[in-house]
Order: structure tokens, then sequence, then C-alpha cells
């Protein structure tokens, strides 16, 4: 009981969440940091909401990425691609 209500009052700040969140998904942290982050997304639904969000994000990149060496589907219009161009010959 005195360890839960330890756990409870050193629970993360949503920023500290936000901080951490890249080591956490790697598995980085320490067993009393992980502990701390899982109370704190436990208890907020804004950062489990974040969470997810960001994993969807990372999932679509992947998906993206699958063929790097595809060409890019679909129209790019000409005003667009002279934008482009005359930026990278800067």
């Amino acid at each position: 009981m005195k360890l839960l209500k330890k756990i409870m009052h050193a629970s993360l700040t949503c920023r500290q969440v936000e901080e951490f969140l890249m080591d956490y998904l790697e598995k980085r942290l320490g067993l009393w940091t992980t502990l701390q982050f899982h109370v704190h997304i436990f208890m907020c639904p804004n950062c489990t909401k974040y969470i997810q969000e960001y994993k969807n994000t990372i999932a679509l990149e992947k998906q993206i990425f699958q063929n790097p060496d595809e060409e890019a589907i679909g129209n790019v219009p000409d005003d667009i691609l002279q934008a482009i161009i005359s930026v990278k010959r800067q």
C-alpha cells in the first residue's frame, strides 16, 4: 500500500510523458520511470490519446516508406514543380 501511494504521488506530468515518449517506446526508461509513465497514462485520457496517435503516425510513416524507390503516384501541377525546382537551384 505504501508503494502504491508513493507511485500515485510521483506520477509524471503530461509534459514529462511527452519528453520521455521516445525512450518509453524504445524501452530505454528505467523501471521506476516506466512505472510512473504507466500510472500517468492510465490516469490521463489526453496522454493516452496522444500516445495512440503518435503510434499511428509512426505506423503510417513506416507504411509510406516501405518502397522508397517507388515513384510518386498522381500529377503535380506545373507551377508547384517549377517552384520546387527554383528553390532547389538557390
